[in-house]
């Protein structure tokens, strides 16, 4: 998997926006083990940065590192799951409420964009609808103006984001997925905030029905 190769400034910051990215996108998978070392070469960058890194998404419960330095994404159980599920829904919904009532009008064309992108990769490229189904959500919601939501909703995706991508997007119909994708939007263009909570708690709950029976396997 390619790593952008990161520049002095802000260098913990950035190698932990890159891996936390990753693990969202399902580059890097629960239960996969990675090293410091590894690491350290791909983003051509010192241990230093990425051990403070590390030890961030460690502190999140996102990565496990191992007595023997090596390192592995979280995995969640079923039960946990469930609890995100239902954090998810409430902060979520909260961000995107308040992005309708915040949003410029240049921004429902840059969500169009996204979900336009989202459509076109539907069935044939499934990591590159992860990707942008990311993207879509997070653009939604950065008209939050909520940093801080914002954060502890990045939190919660990079906990579940693998287990969307392994269990949701690649063994599933999308066709209901972007049903919901499109209520969004159309919540969000036209500021209709009941339309665009339900069709987002449709989505999660939708996913968390085919990812919580494989995690109780």
């Amino acid at each position: 998997m390619p790593f952008e190769k990161i520049s002095a400034e802000t260098l913990r910051q950035k190698v932990y926006d890159q891996l936390r990215d990753k693990i969202i996108s399902a580059e890097i998978l629960p239960g996969e083990t990675i090293t410091l070392r590894d690491l350290a070469e791909k983003f051509s960058v010192s241990l230093m940065p990425v051990r403070e890194a590390l030890w961030q998404l460690e502190s999140q419960k996102i990565i496990v590192i191992r007595s023997n330095k090596a390192i592995r994404v979280n995995e969640l159980t079923a039960t946990e799951m469930e609890e995100a599920l239902r954090l998810r829904i409430q902060l979520e919904s909260m961000a995107a409420q308040r992005s309708c009532d915040r949003r410029p009008d240049t921004a429902v064309q840059r969500v169009n964009r996204l979900l336009e992108q989202m459509r076109n990769s539907v069935g044939k490229r499934p990591k590159i609808y992860m990707k942008k189904n990311t993207e879509f959500h997070f653009a939604i919601y950065s008209y939050a103006e909520s940093p801080l939501l914002l954060e502890i909703i990045g939190g919660l995706w990079a906990r579940v984001g693998p287990y969307v991508y392994r269990d949701a997007v690649r063994k599933r119909d999308l066709g209901y997925a972007m049903k919901c994708h499109q209520e969004m939007f159309e919540g969000f263009a036209d500021r209709y905030k009941d339309l665009i909570a339900d069709a987002l708690r449709r989505d999660l709950e939708a996913a968390a029905e085919v990812i919580i029976p494989s995690l109780e396997k």
